[in-house]
């Protein structure tokens, strides 16, 4: 097995604005309240990060149900190791881990992908062009999941639908940094002799 090296914080104080860093204070604080056992910072962190980890595994399974019990299993495991969580590093790519090996888990012996359901459109109600954006990007993630490999697809979602860091994405898929930026230039490739050859 070859020995991966660490992978270096992505961001620095320098690079964040002061609202940025505002926020990351804040969440700081609510995981080290969470860590200490404050059922309301533990509440809160669920409910911070809740969107994106659902959002994370439903690109990974495409079943409204599973996506919904991984990420229960998810923040259940979690909760159970917080005192393992660096409360200065951003919670949400240990998070992204830890769904991303219960999904693979849990889907072991069956079909890790599935095919997107016919009817994806939200009932809620939202103007036109919100609606047509939405559509259009839903097209996109469709194609390349038709286009990709489930790995390719797992990598660019998180680059540019979860706007990870690739060293972020490294961590996630155990990957090194190089790895995932040849994964992201190849899948990129192949999604643009894709669209030529439509």
């Amino acid at each position: 097995m070859i020995a991966r090296a660490p992978v270096p914080l992505t961001t620095t104080e320098s690079d964040e604005s002061p609202a940025d860093r505002a926020a990351r204070a804040d969440e700081s604080a609510e995981l080290r309240a969470a860590i200490a056992g404050d059922d309301r910072a533990r509440a809160a962190v669920v409910g911070r990060h809740h969107r994106r980890v659902y959002g994370y595994l439903y690109q990974m399974t495409r079943q409204r149900e599973d996506a919904e019990d991984l990420t229960q299993q998810t923040f259940i495991k979690a909760l159970r190791h917080l005192d393992r969580v660096d409360p200065e590093r951003p919670v949400i790519n240990w998070l992204l881990t830890i769904a991303r090996r219960t999904a693979l888990n849990h889907f072991r012996d069956g079909p890790r992908w599935a095919e997107l359901p016919a009817d994806t459109a939200s009932e809620a109600a939202s103007p036109a062009r919100t609606a047509e954006a939405r559509d259009g990007v839903q097209n996109m993630w469709e194609r390349a999941r038709r286009i990709l490999s489930p790995r390719e697809f797992e990598v660019l979602w998180l680059r540019f639908a979860e706007e990870q860091s690739t060293a972020d994405i490294a961590r996630v898929m155990s990957l090194t940094q190089i790895h995932v930026k040849v994964i992201v230039h190849r899948a990129r490739h192949r999604l643009l002799e894709g669209e030529s050859h439509l």
